[in-house]
């Protein structure tokens, strides 16, 4: 009797599964985009989808981590390509701000060359200095095989230098008109009043011999005298009037000047060619 009451029992659920599918697709089917399947479908997939995001935040920075040390050789060769390239950029940078700046002091060489109506000069360039308690000079990159001899003033673009005092075939010593031994006869341009500058190594110039009487105005310019069968032509800017003082028992006046040249940052220079 148990043989055969379980085939008829397992006939039995098959018939009713079959039956209840058949009425889950009829409902669903009647049902259409607002049935109860439709609904239970819609819920798991939010389920689902919640959790595909979840473990897509988990796994997207351990795969970026994974990536970035795949890349980070290539990262360190572009950043050395970069910095080689800035490197090189402020190399360059330096090397046209240092034109420019030689461009600037030949121009203003060929403007006093000019003003001054000079017909024999050479272009040097300063290549080393002798700064001591005794003597301040600098040494310049041409010599007697280029026309330079003892005593011809030196110039810059901005004012008087000092004269040559050693001329060897390709370079000479230029004794710095601040050099204490130096003594240049000056005019004082508004007035026309003169008297004899002196170096005083690192204080400012001094101008003594000057008439007591003499109307010295601030900031005065000071130029050469250009005495016939003196070193220097007339009309090179010395330097500028900075203090003026009579010192006791002295019967002229004394005046102190700012030099017109910056000695600290010579580097081009116009010799006078002379006789």
């Amino acid at each position: 009797m148990a043989l055969y009451s379980r085939p008829r029992t397992t006939r039995l659920l098959v018939v009713s599964l079959v039956m209840l599918s058949l009425l889950t697709i009829t409902v669903d089917y009647r049902g259409g985009q607002a049935g109860p399947l439709e609904t239970m479908g819609k819920g798991a997939l939010s389920v689902v989808g919640a959790l595909q995001g979840a473990v897509s935040r988990v796994a997207q920075p351990i795969g970026s981590f994974f990536s970035g040390l795949a890349h980070v050789g290539s990262l360190r060769s572009e950043n050395d390509r970069l910095k080689a390239e800035l490197r090189q950029a402020q190399v360059h940078q330096r090397q046209v701000t240092t034109l420019q700046r030689q461009v600037l002091e030949y121009e203003k060489l060929l403007k006093i060359e000019r003003r001054l109506s000079l017909r024999k000069t050479v272009t040097a360039n300063v290549v080393g200095a002798s700064v001591g308690n005794f003597e301040w000079t600098v040494n310049i990159d041409k010599g007697s095989a280029d026309g330079v001899k003892r005593d011809m003033p030196v110039i810059s673009g901005d004012g008087l230098v000092g004269h040559v005092v050693t001329a060897a075939p390709h370079v000479s010593v230029v004794q710095l008109i601040i050099d204490p031994d130096s003594a240049v006869a000056g005019r004082l341009s508004s007035s026309g009043e003169t008297g004899l500058v002196i170096g005083q190594r690192n204080h400012p110039l001094t101008m003594d011999l000057v008439n007591p009487d003499a109307n010295v105005a601030p900031s005065e310019q000071v130029v050469t005298a250009g005495y016939q069968g003196g070193l220097y032509p007339p009309d090179i800017a010395i330097g500028l009037v900075s203090h003026i003082y009579t010192r006791p028992g002295s019967l002229t006046k004394t005046i102190e000047l700012t030099p017109a040249v910056d000695f600290s940052a010579l580097e081009v220079v116009l010799v006078i060619l002379r006789s």
